[in-house]
Parts: structure tokens; sequence; C-alpha cells
């Protein structure tokens, strides 16, 4: 009897456990279910807010976030409404694509592919430049904004064609924005229009603002490096308006091109092919001649709010890193954006010493990759141990190229066959510069930019120049580059290197001057102990009188010269301008000197 009262009392307690993990399981079930089905009926209301409109000459994409209206005989994007309902353009606001020679009207509309996940349509046109654009927008369900691309072009049978500066560009409502947004360190204040006059215009986009103050787009210019977003915001509207370029592969110029972005109106810019701050003397790939075809983007115009710019800002770049992460975009579907990339992987030596923080940049063979604008190119830097991994990199055969680690000259190495799906593993790469003999000395930091030098870290910022000397004298060991050198020459007179040698020199000299960028075709006269070296003409790049700090077009300019003109004592190395136009000069990036 002990043993059954034992099992009896037993079994309540053991069925009371059981019902009540049942009951925790079915509630657990319940709240699945319900996320779930909760989940789905969002995904679904997203994929049923999904629409494109047709009336008259206006098209209209729309999610559940945006709506965006365009024009079908001229390709204008013209109005931009966010779900609260607010006008973004205003009356006078537009989006376009504008390139040398030509506009997108008249287009041919169409309506390329429309699913339940995105909606996609494009604008045709036959240009008189010789080149076909389709231009192309799409919409998603979830993402508050629009993707747009651009495939250009040329067939063989056509006449030559120049693929000159090419631009997306929006005017928005001037009464929502008044922002710029370019990366952290580069924000401000937007002037509006009726604060400039054409009396107190200094340049293009260049005025004296009545409180004497100069405003200038160009200050708003920047590099691409490690830049994937840019835009403008409204400190009233607590609205934004941003472009985010997910990749740069389509982007001209490498990690070294400085990019318009945004400016008063206000208008923002995606720039496909910019001719901002390249040397008027490079020569380029941009002369088109045989069957070829390149598509830009996609990129995401993107709309967001917050409670101050700061918000609006960090929920930007965010969106931007979403983005990153997506691409190759798996959703495009056109014959020029493969979808399956390859990746290139290798390591740098210098000396037989990793090459640590170089830049690699994978490109077309032939044409400086500066000057480079109908292809692809890619840029990383390599890691402390010198090891590089360049992804997402369309199948193809380029040539691969380095520059940085305080060397003058740079490194190459052909025949990089890039296949889709693959890793494209050289190994260990051998970078031994050329041996001039031994280097005396160097002023500045070989990296492409004025970096050390005076001003060169100061915030772009139109008249920098006026406050450079005409004339300098600076001794090695005992001046100061921080203080001492300026970032750029820019006015008519010498600058004196004094330097000491403890010996005479019979063998060939060689000066090395690394110019950083060159505006308003400056003439340089070069002297050794008063004696012309050299006489040289670096063109113009537009770098100095349009706010630029840092560099323009890079150009290497190496000077033999007999070393029986160096004397054992003192020395000078005059760097001359004699003429130079106010706003033009030349950048120092670093001057090296090597005897034997």
């Amino acid at each position: 009897m002990q043993c059954n009262k034992t099992v009896f009392n037993y079994y309540p307690v053991a069925t009371g456990w059981f019902l009540s993990k049942t009951i925790d399981i079915w509630w657990t079930m319940n709240r699945i279910l319900i996320f779930t089905l909760s989940l789905l009926l969002t995904q679904l209301a997203a994929h049923a807010q999904l629409s494109v409109t047709e009336n008259g000459n206006t098209v209209t994409l729309q999610n559940n976030l945006a709506a965006f209206s365009f024009n079908t005989t001229n390709a204008d994007l013209t109005s931009i409404v966010n779900h609260k309902g607010v006008s973004l353009l205003g009356k006078k606001g537009r989006g376009y694509l504008l390139g040398p020679g030509f506009s997108m009207s008249p287009t041919t509309y169409s309506l390329v592919r429309k699913t339940d996940s995105l909606i996609e349509i494009a604008f045709d046109h036959e240009a008189d430049n010789h080149f076909h654009y389709s231009l192309h927008y799409i919409i998603r369900p979830g993402v508050s904004g629009v993707y747009c691309y651009l495939t250009q072009s040329h067939k063989a049978g056509d006449s030559a064609g120049i693929y000159g500066q090419t631009r997306w560009g929006i005017s928005a409502n001037e009464s929502l924005f008044n922002y710029h947004l370019v990366r952290d360190s580069i924000q401000g204040p937007m002037p509006a229009m009726s604060s400039f006059s054409d009396a107190n215009k200094i340049q293009d986009w260049t005025y004296r603002l009545p409180d004497g103050t100069v405003y200038t787009k160009y200050n708003y210019a920047d590099y691409i490096e490690d830049r994937y977003v840019h835009g403008m915001a409204g400190t009233a509207s607590n609205l934004g308006l941003f472009v985010i370029q997910a990749s740069h592969e389509y982007l001209n110029g490498g990690p070294t091109k400085q990019y318009q972005n945004v400016h008063s109106t206000p208008y923002l810019i995606c720039m496909f092919n910019c001719g901002h701050f390249l040397s008027d003397k490079r020569k380029s790939d941009d002369v088109i001649t045989g069957d070829w075809q390149k598509t830009d983007g996609p990129f995401l115009l993107y709309t967001n709010e917050g409670s101050d710019i700061n918000a609006i800002w960090t929920n930007a770049k965010q969106q931007a890193q979403q983005e990153i992460a997506q691409w190759p975009y798996q959703w495009m579907q056109t014959p020029d954006y493969p979808l399956q990339r390859g990746t290139v992987t290798g390591t740098l030596l210098l000396n037989n010493q990793p090459a640590a923080n170089t830049h690699m940049i994978l490109a077309a063979p032939g044409y400086d990759w500066q000057a480079q604008t109908s292809g692809y190119i890619y840029a990383v830097r390599t890691d402390a141990k010198g090891f590089f991994t360049i992804p997402h990199v369309r199948a193809g055969s380029y040539t691969l190229y380095a520059y940085g680690a305080n060397q003058t000259a740079s490194f190459s190495k052909a025949n990089i066959t890039v296949s889709a799906n693959k890793t494209t593993a050289i190994g260990v790469l051998a970078w031994q510069p050329a041996n001039h003999g031994k280097i005396l000395w160097q002023l500045g930091i070989a990296d492409r930019t004025t970096r050390g030098f005076r001003f060169s870290d100061h915030p772009r910022e139109y008249g920098i120049f006026d406050q450079v000397p005409d004339s300098l004298h600076f001794t090695i060991g005992q001046s100061k580059e921080a203080t001492d050198w300026y970032y750029a020459q820019t006015k008519p007179g010498n600058w004196y290197i004094h330097f000491t040698s403890n010996t005479s020199y019979t063998k060939p000299a060689l000066l090395t001057i690394a110019i950083a960028g060159a505006a308003k075709n400056p003439t340089l006269q070069v002297l050794v102990n008063g004696q012309t070296v050299k006489t040289y003409k670096p063109g113009n790049d537009a770098s100095v009188y349009r706010s630029a700090v840092a560099g323009g077009y890079y150009q290497l300019l190496e000077i033999p010269f007999d070393g029986s003109l160096l004397q054992k004592g003192n020395n000078i190395i005059t760097l001359q301008l004699p003429d130079v136009k106010n706003g033009g000069g030349i950048m120092y990036d670093a001057i090296k000197l090597e005897a034997e």
C-alpha cells in the first residue's frame, strides 16, 4: 500500500509538470506563428505598395516609403514625395543626366521589369556625340530611395566619340535643404542662392558673400577613397537627400581623384566621369572608336529624416554600409553587369620588406590609371604585412599598379587575368625601385599629396594660396616641413633649398620633383647652384584655385644633371616661378636629391 500511495502521489505532480510544459510550448509556438505572420504581412504590404503608374508624359515609381515621378519625353526626375507627403524637389527641382554635347531629350521610355521585388524602367537616347545612353531606375520595397544606373555604348561603325564628363545631378527644394554633408570632416551650411550676385562673383561658382566670406562649391569637392555617401540635409526640415555609391569601380581616376559632390542651389551630384582636377596634359583613353560599353552604377538616391543633422548623417552612413555589403547587387539583370566576380590577392614587398599601407590599383594597361575613363578601376591598400585582397572584380585582363610607401616612382605588373568565381593569387611581388645613388636628402613624404607641409591639412578654402610667401629659404636639417615649407608655390619668386655636402661628385646626379598638382600653366625653372638644369610646364589641373590643398593630378619630374654642379660645402637648389597667374602654382609632393 505504501508503494501504491507513492505512485498515486507521483502522477499528479508529473501530470501537472507535463501540462505546464505543454502550455509553454503552445504559447511559444503561437508567438512564433504570430511573429512570422506579422513579418509576412509586413513584407506583403510592402510588396503590395510597389507600383508603377503611367499618366500621359509622367511615369511614377512608388513603394511604401517614397514616390518618384519622371518625364517620359526627356528622362527628367520631376518629383520626389516622401512617405509624409513632402515634396523634396518643390516646383522647380529636377534630376537629370548631362554630358558633353548631349542631354536625354528626346528619349524613349520603356518598362523593363515588374515583379514583386522590384520595378525597373529605362530611358534610351541616341546622342549626336555618337554614343547611345540607356538610363535606368529601379525601385525596391522597403528602401527609401531609387536606384539608378547608366549604360553607355558605342558601335565600331560609328564615328569616333569622346567620352567626356558625364554626371547625374538633382536640384532640390531650397526651403528644405541648407547643409552640405560629404564626410565627417567636410560639412557646412549651404548659403541661399539669393546671397550670390554677379557683382561679387570671383570665378566659376565662387562668390564673396555679404559678410565678407567666400563661398565656392569646390570647398566640398573631395577624394573618393573610403567615401561612399554624400548629400545634403535641412536644419529645419530634418530631411536628408543622399547619393550612395556602393562601389567605385565605374568612377574614373582612382583613389587620387577628387569629385564634385554637393553645393548651393541646392544641388546634389553623382559624377560618372568627372573632368575636375585632371591635368590638361594627360593622355587619356577617352577617344572611343570601336565597340564599347560601360555601365555606371547603380547608385542609390536615398531619402531620410532625423532629429537633427547628426542623426540624418549617421543614418545615411549606415545605409551606405548596407549597400556596400550587397555589392554586386544580385537583383541586377543586364549583360554588362556580371553578378559573378573574381578576387585578386597578393603580397607586396619593397626592398624585401612588407610594403605596408601601400595603394594597389587594378586597372587597364597602356594609360596612366589617373587618366583612365573608359574601363573599370579597383583600389585597396595593403595591410601591415604587405598583403592585399581586391574583391568583386569583373573578369578580364588588367595591370596591377602600386604607389606610396614613400616612393616617388610606382610599381606595376601586367597581364593579371581575372576570372569569375575564382581567386587570382599573384603571390609575392618584389618592388625594387631604381637606385640612382645615395639619397642626400628628401623633402616631404612621397605619397602623391602635400601631406606634412604647411596648410596641407587645412580645410578646403578659397584664397589659401594668397597666404603663401613669394620667396622662402628652406635649410635641410634645420627648417621644419610643417611650418617652413608650404603646400604650394603660388607666386612669382624663388624658393631656395639650402644644404651642405661633405664631398664633391663627378658622376650624374638626379633631382626628383614629385608634383602633387599644378594650376594655371606655371613655368618652373630648376637651378642647381645658379645653373638652370630644367624648365618645365606642368599644365593645369585646376587644383590650387579650386581650393585643393592636398593635390591634383600627379606628375613625376626626374632631372638628371652633372654631379660636378654639386660642390663640397654649401649648395642651393632654386625652384623659380618667373610668372604665375593668381590662383595658380605648383603643389609639391616630395623633392629628393640622389648622387654617387
